[in-house]
């Protein structure tokens, strides 16, 4: 990490209360399950990490803020906007997986 000093900020955009995201990470095996849940009307990152604490039940977990505000859809359609990561990382990250395999009959 390295800190710059900066002056008062004058942002090109706010969003006074942004939806956030919160994956669930536990492993199965060799792989990781997801469980990915949008959270939306929240008052601040604190009630976030409440609600986390609440039902990470010993889980890994990522936290995001959402870039835009996206309408609440069914959950057979995928959120798509813009994700900022504040706390977590992907276990998947930087690990090959074997989806399938051929073989020769």
């Amino acid at each position: 990490m390295r800190p710059i000093e900066t002056v008062h900020a004058e942002p090109r955009d706010s969003v006074e209360s942004p939806d956030y995201r919160v994956n669930f990470w536990q492993q199965s095996g060799e792989a990781w399950a997801l469980d990915a849940y949008a959270l939306t009307e929240v008052e601040d990152i604190t009630e976030v990490l409440r609600w986390v604490d609440e039902h990470a039940s010993g889980r890994r977990f990522e936290v995001f803020a959402e870039m835009d505000d996206e309408p609440e859809r069914s959950y057979q359609s995928p959120r798509k906007t813009g994700l900022i990561r504040l706390l977590g990382t992907n276990p998947n990250v930087g690990v090959t997986v074997e989806i399938g395999r051929f073989v020769k009959i």
